[in-house]
């Protein structure tokens, strides 16, 4: 686990000195959720790398946008 997220996080790191643009990030961040529900990342390292993206900056609600795009609604909505 440990050679991919310090894979990712060294994409991370570069694509953030060199201004990429927040759909870049956006796609990154797909690539984040997709190691985690691999087991290629631990829940810790996906919340690590996705900070660094540093999404939460560019977005209104990011944590809302983040649950809908990996529930596909939000977990308030969620009944048992």
């Amino acid at each position: 686990m440990e050679k991919i997220f310090n894979s990712i996080k060294e994409r991370i790191e570069t694509g953030i000195n060199n201004n990429i643009p927040l759909e870049s990030r956006l796609m990154m961040a797909g690539e984040i959720v997709y190691a985690a529900e691999r087991k290629d990342l631990t829940p810790k390292e996906a919340r690590i790398l996705e900070a660094l993206l540093k999404l939460e900056e560019n977005i209104k609600d990011y944590e809302a946008v983040r649950e809908q795009a990996i529930f596909g609604e939000l977990i308030d909505n969620i009944q048992e």
